[in-house]
């Protein structure tokens, strides 16, 4: 499976219940699972929300078209809007695959994780790829998502990139 956009189908697809709940959480789940070695390449740059990539944006209204995932536009308790990719049978069969089932176990991880916790890590991860050291990425993490690292969420957010793999002991 060469095509960048069957991995985002297969990756919506090899979570649970076939669905992402959040544009922002699948853009962070697939940042960490190229830095675990997935074969996509989508560009990213900091955004809002920490890492951001207009490529996985630009193919989910590819998949769309082409009947791998369905996406539903939902409004929370205050009224602010989020969508709910859900893979269609199509998608399903792509996370089947062996190149694909190698993931799962961190798609799994991933997505049992706290939203903020998961932003966090793919952002603190963001800024040491870019050549920061722990304590600089910690800096910069702490000032550009200031009240997210409270309550032990950027410990958490650590701990996630140690378990899966992207960050020393």
């Amino acid at each position: 499976m060469r095509e960048k956009f069957l991995w985002l189908a297969a990756v919506i697809a090899a979570h649970p219940d076939q669905k992402v709940v959040g544009r922002t959480r699948l853009q962070k789940t697939i940042k960490l699972l190229q830095r675990l070695g997935a074969p996509m390449d989508y560009d990213y740059m900091i955004h809002f929300y920490g890492p951001y990539s207009e490529g996985v944006q630009s193919d989910i209204g590819l998949l769309e078209a082409f009947g791998f995932v369905e996406e539903d536009k939902c409004s929370n308790q205050e009224g602010a809007a989020y969508f709910i990719l859900k893979a269609t049978d199509a998608a399903t069969k792509l996370a089947c695959r062996p190149e694909v089932s190698k993931f799962h176990s961190a798609i799994r991880t991933m997505s049992e994780t706290d939203p903020i916790v998961l932003e966090l890590a793919a952002t603190y991860d963001a800024f040491r790829d870019m050549g920061h050291d722990h304590k600089s990425a910690i800096e910069r993490l702490r000032r550009k998502k200031g009240v997210k690292c409270e309550q032990g969420r950027a410990e958490q957010a650590l701990e996630l990139l140690k378990k899966l793999g992207l960050r020393d002991a």
